[in-house]
C-alpha cells in the first residue's frame, strides 16, 4: 500500500467519526430527542397512580386472537394464544413531534408509567412470550402500558351432550383486579368503534372450526354488591369437525348394531351362536371406554351418544339371553313332549308372516296316518266277522270265544280248541304292532319338532330386534 493510499484512508476514516459525532452531537439519530422526551413524560406522566388527565378515565384493551392450541374437553380446559394490548389516553402523553427531531413515539421499559390492573380472570396459567415494553404515541397520547404475545390456559365448561356434532362456547374474561369503576373503567376505545376481536392472522385449528365474528362484550361484576368492576368478555364459539370421529368412532359402532341382529340368524348347530353375541357385547363396552377416556366424568351434560352404547349394551345382554333359550328349545327333544297347542301353532298359516313355511302335518303330528290304517284295519275285520255269522259260522265264533276266555283263564286248549282257534281272527299282535310303530315314530320326530319351534322363535326374536333397533337409532338421530 502506498503513502497516498494511507492517508486517504486515514482521511476517510477521520470524516466518518467526524459525521458520527455531529450525528450524535445534533441528535439527528433521535437519542438525544428521545432522551428529552423521556424527561417530559416522567415529569407529566404519573408513575403509580392513572393520570388525572386520561381520557374518560377509561382503560382499553386490544385484542388478536392468534390460534386455539388446545381444546381438552375431559380437563375443561382451553388454551388460546392472543396479542393482548392493554393501553390510555392522556393529553400529558403528547408531545410536538416537530420539536424533537420529527419523533412521534418512543418505546420505554416496563412500570416507567401507571400501568392498570387489568389481568384474564378466567386464566389458569399465562405464559407471555415476547415484549414487555411500554410504548407511547406523542401524537394521540397513546400509552400502552403493556404488549405481548401471551398464551392463556382457561377454564371452560364444555356441553358435550351432542358429541361429535356439538358447538362449544367458551367465555375468556378480561378486567380489573382491584381497581373499581370509581378508579377507572375498562370500555371500547371510541376510536376504533369495534366490538369484535382482530382474527386476521387467525390460524384454524384441525379438530375446531372457529365461528366468527368473535364478539367482545363489556359488562359489570360487582363484588358482594357494595363494588363493582368492569370486565369485557370474549366469546369464543367452536364448532367441531365431526367427519374424524364419525368414520373413527361412530362408524363402527353403527356397523355393530347392524351386526347384532345376525345373532338371530346364525344356525344353532354352528356353535357359535352365543359366541358371536358375547363379541358383539364385549365391541359395546370397549366403545364404552373409549367415551370415558374422550369426554368429561359429567353428569350434567350426559352424551347421546353415551346413551346410545347404553342401548346398544341392553339390548345385546337380552339378545344373548335369548339365544340361550332358543338353543336350549332346541335341544329340548327327546327330554320333553310338545302339547298339541305348540303344535297347532307350528303348522298354522301365521308362520308365513315370519317368512317360513308351515310344518307338515305327518311331522307335527306322526303316527295320524297309521292310526287311521288302524281304524279302518278294525272296521273290516269287524264287517269279516259279521259275514261269516251270515254264513252259518257264528257257532265257530262262539267256540272260540270260549277258546279265547278259556285261554285267558289259562287252561290248556285241547286240540279241537287249538284248531278252531286258527278260525278267529285274532288282531291283538298287530294292533300292538301299529301301535309300536305310532310311538316310533312320534319319538323320532320330537327332535324335529321341538327344532322348528326354536327356528321360530329365532325369526321372532329377529323382527323384534329389528324394530327395537329402528327404534333406538330414530330417537337418537332426534336427539342429535
Amino acid at each position: 500500500m502506498t503513502f497516498t493510499e494511507v492517508l486517504t484512508l486515514v482521511f476517510v476514516t477521520l470524516v466518518s467519526v467526524g459525521r458520527s459525532f455531529a450525528t450524535n452531537a445534533n441528535g439527528k439519530n433521535g437519542v438525544k430527542e428521545e432522551s428529552m422526551i423521556l424527561e417530559k413524560l416522567k415529569n407529566s406522566l404519573p408513575r403509580y397512580s392513572p393520570p388525572q388527565d386520561m381520557r374518560n378515565n377509561t382503560v382499553h384493551i386490544y385484542v388478536d386472537l392468534y390460534q386455539i392450541s388446545d381444546v381438552d374437553e375431559r380437563e375443561g380446559v382451553m388454551t388460546a394464544k392472543l396479542w393482548l394490548y392493554y393501553y390510555y389516553y392522556s393529553e400529558s402523553a403528547k408531545w410536538n413531534f416537530s420539536d424533537y427531531g420529527n419523533i412521534s413515539r418512543i418505546h420505554v421499559p416496563a412500570n416507567t408509567f401507571w400501568s392498570a390492573d387489568i389481568i384474564a380472570l378466567d386464566a389458569i396459567d399465562i405464559i407471555h412470550e415476547a415484549y414487555h415494553r411500554q410504548f407511547v404515541n406523542g401524537m394521540t397520547g397513546l400509552v400502552a402500558y403493556y404488549s405481548s404475545l401471551a398464551t392463556i390456559k382457561f377454564s371452560c365448561s364444555f356441553d358435550v351432550a351432542s358429541f361429535p356434532f356439538d358447538h362449544q362456547t367458551c367465555n375468556l374474561a378480561f378486567g380489573p383486579w382491584a381497581s373499581d369503576h370509581n378508579v377507572y373503567t375498562f370500555g371500547p376505545d371510541e376510536s376504533f368503534l369495534r366490538d369484535t376481536a382482530d382474527l386476521q392472522y387467525y390460524k384454524e385449528h384441525d379438530e375446531w372450526l372457529l365461528d366468527r365474528p368473535l364478539p367482545l362484550i363489556f359488562t359489570k361484576r360487582d363484588f358482594r354488591g357494595f363494588m363493582f368492576f368492569d370486565q369485557m368478555v370474549m366469546e369464543i364459539k367452536l364448532i367441531r369437525r365431526h367427519l374424524f370421529y364419525a368414520v373413527i368412532f361412530m362408524l363402527p359402532n353403527v356397523l355393530l348394531y347392524a351386526l347384532s341382529a345376525l345373532v338371530f340368524l346364525v344356525p344353532v348347530e354352528s356353535g357359535e351362536k352365543i359366541s358371536f353375541s358375547i363379541t358383539i357385547l364385549l365391541a359395546f363396552v370397549v366403545s364404552f371406554g373409549t367415551i370415558s377416556e374422550l369426554l368429561p366424568a359429567s353428569s350434567l351434560n350426559f352424551p347421546i351418544i353415551a346413551y346410545f352404547l347404553g342401548a346398544a349394551v341392553t339390548q345385546m345382554t337380552l339378545d344373548t339371553i335369548l339365544a340361550t333359550v332358543v338353543i336350549n328349545i332346541h335341544h329340548l327333544g327327546g327330554r320333553s313332549k310338545m302339547g298339541n297347542k305348540l303344535r297347532r301353532i307350528i303348522t298354522s298359516k301365521a308362520t308365513l308372516v315370519l317368512g317360513l313355511r308351515p310344518c307338515p302335518m305327518e311331522k307335527a303330528f306322526p303316527g295320524k296316518k297309521a292310526r287311521e290304517e288302524k281304524e279302518n284295519m278294525k272296521k273290516s275285520l269287524v264287517g269279516k266277522a259279521v259275514e261269516n255269522n251270515k254264513h252259518g259260522l257264528s257257532k265257530w265264533s262262539s267256540l272260540g270265544a270260549k277258546v279265547q276266555e278259556g285261554s285267558n283263564n289259562k287252561v290248556a286248549p285241547t286240540g279241537a280248541q287249538r284248531s278252531l282257534k286258527k278260525l278267529v281272527p285274532d288282531t291283538s299282535d298287530l294292533m300292538q304292532a301299529v301301535d309300536d310303530m305310532i310311538t316310533l315314530d312320534s319319538e323320532s320326530n320330537m327332535e324335529f319338532l321341538w327344532q322348528y319351534m326354536a327356528t321360530i322363535m329365532d325369526r321372532v326374536f329377529l323382527y323384534i330386534h329389528i324394530f327395537v333397533s329402528f327404534l333406538v337409532v330414530i330417537i337418537f338421530m332426534t336427539a342429535l
